[in-house]
């Protein structure tokens, strides 16, 4: 097998260049990831909060049913 020049330069000028790329976007991943966390909590609180609602209304429902059949009774 030959050894082509070429293709290690290329080799070594893409490792080169994800090394010096791979700094300069850190930043801008750890700001994207702090979005994604802070996007994440904000839908799990809102989840949270229509559960919520959703338990109330089903707990209101079961006592106007049993409060009707009592009445009935």
């Amino acid at each position: 097998m030959r050894f082509h020049f070429t293709s290690f330069a290329i080799g070594v000028g893409v490792g080169v260049a994800a090394v010096v790329v791979g700094r300069h976007l850190r930043p801008a991943f750890v700001e994207v990831a702090t979005a994604a966390y802070g996007l994440s909590d904000a839908v799990a609180a809102r989840i949270a909060m229509v559960q919520e609602d959703v338990e109330d209304m089903l707990a209101e429902a079961k006592a106007r049913s049993r409060n009707a059949a009592g009445m009935a009774a």
